[in-house]
This record gives C-alpha cells, structure tokens and sequence, in this order.
C-alpha cells in the first residue's frame, strides 16, 4: 500500500514539474536596424561614391555560433539560456542589420548580402570577422571585431580595421541584453561607414 502511495506522490511530483516547465516558453530575439531616416548621410550629388557594396557572412567564435542567448557570468565563464534564443542565427542577423544599417549610412548605389554582389556588379566586399561579443544583465555587452574591405574577387585588403566596443545592457534581464546587441552592431555600423566614407568612398 505505502509502495502504490508513494508511486502516486511521485507520478504527481512528475506532472506538477512539467507544469512548471511549460510555464516557461521560449522566446526568440532578432536585432534591429537603425531608421533609415536617422542613419541617412548627407546629400552626395557629384560624389564618385555611388558604387555597390556586397556584405560577405559574418564570421564568429564557435562559442557564439548556436541559437542560445549566451551571459558572461565572469572570466572565461559563459551560460547559455534555457529559454531565450536567436530566431535567425546571430551570424544570419549580424549580416542583415550590417546590410540594412550600411544601405541608411553609405553613400552607395546598393549595399547587398552575399551572394548578391555579382548582381549589382558590386564595386567591394566588406568582411567581418567578430572575436568576441559578451555581456550579462545589468552589466556591460563588449565586441570585438576586425573588418576590412577589399574587391570583389578578393585579394589584398583595401583596407582593415579592429573595432573594441562597450555597450551598457539597460536592464536586469535577457530582453535587456539581447536589445543591447542591437546597438552595439549600430556602433560597429557607423564606425565602418565612416571607415569606408575616409578610406576607399573618396
């Protein structure tokens, strides 16, 4: 009797726990472009600038490539959540708010995603290569990134540059940070529009 009692206890343990589990539905994050109209540069009429840009897919750390929102718990310790994840792939993402943030602040014909570039006869090739991008709630997300510029059919790069952001996460939870990656990729955006404006769209 005490065995068919504690079976039963057990059999309710089991089903509140899946209760509790269903409870916490997951939730799928994707970063936002900057407003064409904000990022618009100034008038470029007679500017020699005008040409096709192509965005190859942009590279990361194999700690970052997985759907999961990840936290910095300390040095060397990351978490990954249970719960909240990227509903594109963050590499996927990256590249298509990089395209649309980049088309808002260059002065080009077209800023495409790979591979598109053959198509609007693109002029360069932007390749971004992130080494690190980390953070937790209520603390601070930092990337590290180098990109560089080169032709389409690739070769020595025009230019390269190291890009070492800081972005404050705004908020005590996953929203927060996940929010917080928008930003800070708004940053890389303008530091490599203002890169490509000095450097190779003169």
């Amino acid at each position: 009797m005490r065995t068919r009692k504690f079976s039963i206890v057990l059999v309710m343990f089991a089903a509140s726990l899946g209760c509790l589990t269903r409870s916490s539905p997951e939730v799928f994050h994707t970063l936002r472009s900057l407003d064409p109209i904000e990022g618009k540069p100034a008038s470029t009429k007679g500017s020699t600038a005008n040409m096709a840009i192509e965005v190859m897919p942009v590279r990361l750390p194999e700690t970052l490539q997985r759907p999961q929102l990840m936290t910095a718990l300390g040095p060397g310790k990351l978490e990954l959540s249970d719960t909240h994840r990227w509903g594109n792939g963050l590499d996927k993402d990256m590249q298509r708010v990089l395209v649309e943030n980049l088309s808002s602040l260059l002065p080009s014909d077209a800023v495409v995603a790979y591979p598109y570039g053959e198509r609007v006869k693109a002029a360069y090739r932007l390749e971004v290569d992130v080494q690190r991008c980390d953070g937790r709630p209520g603390g601070v997300l930092s990337l590290r990134a180098n990109w560089m510029v080169t032709l389409p059919k690739g070769g020595p790069a025009l230019m390269r540059k190291t890009a070492t952001l800081d972005e404050p996460v705004t908020g005590l939870d996953l929203d927060a940070l996940a929010d917080a990656h928008s930003r800070i990729l708004e940053k890389l955006s303008r530091e490599i529009a203002e890169g490509m404006r000095a450097g190779v769209l003169r």
